[in-house]
């Protein structure tokens, strides 16, 4: 976890599977969310149990939806929001669905991008539970595109550790 104003790690979670997928470490992640933390992730870590749980601890996320997880229902019209610095953002709402019948309302933002991502994505949609009055979705699109600006941090502890394994 890395605290994005020290731009310093500011928690880890070790696995001894080297193959493990990190979704099977959220529930020890869940444990560490304070109330009022807000955070910001990755699809992979878009699943519902993480979503709901991160919301039941008082605190926030802005999550890039993953294609697959949550199961979701989009309510009301998309609303066009403005631009930002890669495209043009739309706001709706959405409901999560858990796979044991609690649900739960939240901002669906979607980006449509001016080039399409390195995948051929010609969207991204981004799911949060900040209210409104808190940050746009404007400000969300801004919130989730400057976590691309961790990224070198991650690969820096990757070096310093040597967390990656040599090839032949």
């Amino acid at each position: 976890v890395l605290d994005p104003e020290l731009r310093l790690a500011v928690d880890l979670f070790p696995c001894e599977d080297g193959h493990a997928q990190e979704r099977t470490l959220l529930p020890q992640v869940l444990e560490t969310v304070e109330p009022r933390d807000v955070w910001i992730d990755d699809r992979n870590f878009c699943t519902a149990d993480f979503l709901l749980g991160i919301d039941q601890r008082k605190a926030f996320f802005v999550t890039r939806q993953h294609a697959n997880t949550p199961r979701y229902e989009l309510v009301g019209r998309r609303v066009k929001s403005g631009t930002c610095e890669t495209g043009t953002v739309y706001e709706q709402a959405a409901t999560i669905f858990h796979s044991d019948g609690r649900s739960m309302l939240v901002r669906r933002v979607t980006i449509e991008l001016d080039q399409p991502t390195r995948d051929g994505e010609k969207q991204i949609h981004i799911l949060t539970n900040l209210p409104r009055k808190a940050a746009s979705a404007l400000r969300i699109a801004n919130l989730y595109r400057n976590r691309w600006t961790i990224e070198p941090a991650f690969a820096e502890v990757a070096k310093c550790l040597e967390g990656e394994i040599e090839t032949l």
